[in-house]
This record gives structure tokens, C-alpha cells and sequence, in this order.
């Protein structure tokens, strides 16, 4: 299992915490570090840091050295949304050069609370309501969810673990540290954390329930070819609306733009729309994928790039 650790209180628990049970239940660890290139020497010093309790610990070290600010600006993206492409995606490249089957996260309960209230502003739906998965199927676990932030502290303070601390958790210009604020100056403190994660809790219950729906009544209608998917148009209208969001989405996601999901949330509800109106249809989304029905079948399809007048690209 390769361990991501940042160098944080949340990373260090992680990191103490597996090491603590590896002899016990047969683990076998390394440790990955991303650099996201965004810090300059305070993120050099956080490589160093991290580095170094990985060789105390006697357990194998990689890292990587990415350039987020330079994905955020070719691709239009937030640095948060660049930094999390980024960093997972060299997680992946450490873990298959460690050998490592898994790659444990540190997220805790505070991170399942504030990503509630960021779905909620973008008013997903129950997938991203729900929050982090404790396990995905490409192998990210997350064994701290049910953990308070208090609770870390107090491990770490109990082994006198060191940890990093990274100012730009500071920066309210980032959506998920004001939504953080805002959990630290609520009224309720911890209790508000609480709720929220119980909240996401019962959500995560209810997404695996759809999960299991999704997998025996949907997919066996999405037929994936070269250059398009065809779904069953008329299981799409009798399914379940959050079944039918989660098969279309599955239906684009193979021609979405990089980094991108493949439709926005008003975009794929207009097509619900458009579905349960019955009749043939042409609807194009914005990130130029085309879904046109034809009778008992919705082809999904990127839009080919059009031509201009010089043979060129247009």
C-alpha cells in the first residue's frame, strides 16, 4: 500500500497510524509525496520533511514533481481542481513503481463535511452528496473517514509525531477554505461537523444502494462501441432519476474534454428532459458531445471538429 502524505497532521496520522498495524495484519508500505509546484521553498521543505520520516521509519520513499499552476492555466481550471488531477495522477505512477495495489488517502471526517457543503452549492446529486468513498475501483482507500480532526491531534500529540503545516489553508480564495471557515465558525463547532457527516453517511448508505441498482438495471442497457455508446432511450425514461443522471454521464464520460465531467448539471438535466418528452431528438452539450435519439436508442457521440474553407480546423 502506497501511503500519500503530504506532510500534514491528517498525512502523519495516516502514516503512524498503517505503520503501527502493518506487522499485524500483514502490510506492506511506502510512502508518496507530490510537490504540486506551488509553494516554492515551503513545499521543498515539505518534500524534505516528509522524506526524512519515511527514512526514520525505514519505509520506501518516492515522489513526484508536478507543475499544477501550469495544468490550471492550459486547461482553465481552479488550482484545486489542477492539484487534485495532478496529484493523483502521480500517485497512480509511484504506486505502480512501489508495487503497491492500493494508495491510502488521509482524508477524515472534517473533509467528508466539506464536501457536502461543496455539492451542495453546486447542487449535485447523491454521488457527489455522499462525499469520498472509503474505497474506489481504481484502488484509492480512505480508512480515516470516520475520524475527527480533534482525534488526529490527539494521536499525534500522544507520540509526539511531528507535522507540516501549510499556510495556504489560509487562502479564502479557494472555495473548499471558506468552506472550512465556515465549519470552524459555526455556532456548533463540532456538532455541526457531526451532523453534516452523518448526513453524508446516510447518503453514502443510499449510493450504494444505487450503486447496486445502477450495476443490474442500467448497464446492461449502455453499449459501448468505437467512437459511440448506445443506451436504451426508453429505459432511461422508466429508470429512477438519479439512475438515469448516472447513465448518461457514464454513456459521455468516455468523450469528455479532459479534466472535465462531460456535461454540467443543468445541461444533464435538460436532456432528462428531453427524454421523458419522448420523441427523436438532437441535444449537444457544451464540453461538444452530441446525444441524438432515434427511436428505442440514444447514441452518445463527441462532435467531430468542423472543417473551414482553407482544409484547416476550424
Amino acid at each position: 500500500m502506497l501511503l500519500a502524505v503530504s506532510g500534514g497532521a491528517d498525512s502523519m496520522a495516516l502514516l503512524y497510524g498503517c505503520r503501527e498495524l502493518a506487522g499485524e495484519l500483514g502490510w506492506v508500505l511506502s510512502v508518496g509525496h507530490v510537490h504540486h509546484g506551488l509553494r516554492g521553498r515551503e513545499a521543498d521543505r515539505d518534500l524534505a520533511f516528509v522524506r526524512d520520516q519515511a527514512r526514520r521509519l525505514g519505509l520506501p520513499f518516492f515522489f513526484r514533481r508536478v507543475d499544477a499552476a501550469a495544468l490550471a492555466r492550459s486547461e482553465g481550471l481552479s488550482p484545486e481542481a489542477a492539484a487534485r488531477s495532478v496529484r493523483y495522477a502521480a500517485l497512480r505512477e509511484m504506486a505502480r513503481e512501489a508495487g503497491a495495489g492500493r494508495i491510502a488517502s488521509a482524508h477524515q471526517r472534517e473533509d467528508v463535511a466539506e464536501s457536502l457543503l461543496l455539492a451542495r452549492e453546486r447542487r449535485g446529486g447523491v454521488a457527489s452528496l455522499a462525499g469520498p468513498r472509503e474505497s474506489r475501483a481504481d484502488g484509492v482507500v480512505r480508512p480515516l473517514l470516520s475520524v475527527t480532526r480533534p482525534q488526529i491531534l490527539a494521536f499525534l500529540s500522544e507520540r509526539g509525531v511531528p507535522h507540516r503545516r501549510d499556510a495556504s489553508n489560509g487562502d479564502l480564495r479557494l472555495r473548499r477554505n471558506r468552506v472550512r471557515r465556515q465549519l470552524a465558525e459555526d455556532v456548533a463547532g463540532t456538532v455541526g461537523a457531526s451532523a453534516l457527516a452523518r448526513a453524508a453517511g446516510r447518503l453514502a448508505r443510499e449510493r450504494e444502494i444505487l450503486d447496486g441498482a445502477f450495476a443490474a438495471q442500467m448497464l446492461p442497457h449502455i453499449h459501448r462501441g468505437p467512437g459511440t455508446t448506445l443506451v436504451d432511450a426508453s429505459a432511461l425514461e422508466s429508470a429512477a432519476p438519479e439512475l438515469a443522471r448516472r447513465a448518461i454521464s457514464e454513456a459521455a464520460k468516455p468523450y469528455a474534454a479532459p479534466f472535465r465531467p462531460p456535461l454540467t448539471g443543468r445541461e444533464r438535466e435538460r436532456l432528462l428532459e428531453r427524454l421523458r418528452a419522448g420523441g427523436d431528438f438532437r441535444f449537444e452539450a457544451g464540453r461538444r458531445i452530441r446525444f441524438e435519439r432515434r427511436g428505442r436508442l440514444l447514441a452518445v457521440r463527441p462532435v467531430a471538429p468542423s472543417v473551414d474553407r482553407g482544409g484547416g480546423r476550424a
